[in-house]
């Protein structure tokens, strides 16, 4: 047996490392996003004096966060976006998008419109763009969690059948007890790794492996891998049953 066996598991793994090391960086960056949101102070739009109803008092319409300078708070917001959450290092290479296409995906259109201008920064707003933006970092945290379980099987995986491979001479010649034995782990491997999948599915049903693994020719690596040593070893035993190796 030869080391590339196991390739669709290194790969796997490069693949889960990469995607932990970019929606880590997405998490952080929701959560500086939600503390530069915390910081604005909100305030509810002036209202005009009785006396003077009919009057029209320019600016209502957008109330002042900070100075009274500051009369556009969603400027300071759409900065504050561009600071964080696109400006981790994979942002154009894996979304490509305008901050209000993003912020429609991540937070829902009526926040991305809001965040052209023109809507007050009343504490009813804040709230509902801080619990959007915490939303955001929260799933990250989530699927952190299911990435670490995948790593955790594809390691766990990694190793025993890595330790099948090497036990197995170049040329094959095993006896047929060692060939079972190397089988049931291989099964045992293949029972552990449906029991992961089956966890996952339960929690979250929306397709982890088509995505993690959209490049590669094969969805489930472990059993992937399973199934060629699994035929391997069959075919190792039918040799050594007809006399092939002694």
């Amino acid at each position: 047996m030869h080391t590339h066996t196991l390739a669709p598991l290194d790969t796997a793994m490069d693949v889960v490392r990469d995607e932990r090391s970019e929606v880590a960086a997405e998490r952080d960056a929701f959560a500086a996003l939600a503390d530069r949101i915390a910081d604005c102070p909100a305030r509810s739009p002036p209202m005009a004096p009785d006396h003077d109803a009919g009057a029209t008092v320019k600016g209502v319409g957008v109330s002042s966060v900070g100075s009274a300078v500051d009369v556009d708070p969603s400027e300071r917001l759409r900065r504050a976006y561009r600071e964080t959450v696109m400006r981790v290092d994979h942002y154009d290479a894996v979304y490509d998008e305008s901050l209000f296409e993003n912020a429609a995906t991540e937070l829902g259109a009526d926040l991305a419109t809001a965040l052209r201008g023109g809507v007050p920064f009343s504490p009813a707003f804040k709230s509902k763009l801080h619990d959007a933006v915490t939303d955001a970092r929260a799933e990250r945290e989530r699927f952190l969690e299911r990435l670490r379980t995948e790593m955790e099987s594809l390691t766990a995986a990694r190793e025993t059948l890595g330790d099948v491979v090497d036990t197995v001479p170049r040329d094959g010649s095993t006896p047929s007890p060692r060939i079972d034995e190397l089988r049931r782990r291989c099964d045992d491997v293949g029972r552990e790794r449906q029991e992961v999948l089956r966890a996952q599915f339960r929690s979250a049903p929306d397709g982890l492996y088509e995505y993690l693994y959209r490049d590669q020719s094969w969805t489930y690596p472990v059993l992937n891998v399973v199934a060629t040593l699994v035929a391997d070893l069959d075919g190792l035993r039918r040799i050594d049953d007809a006399g092939g190796f002694g």
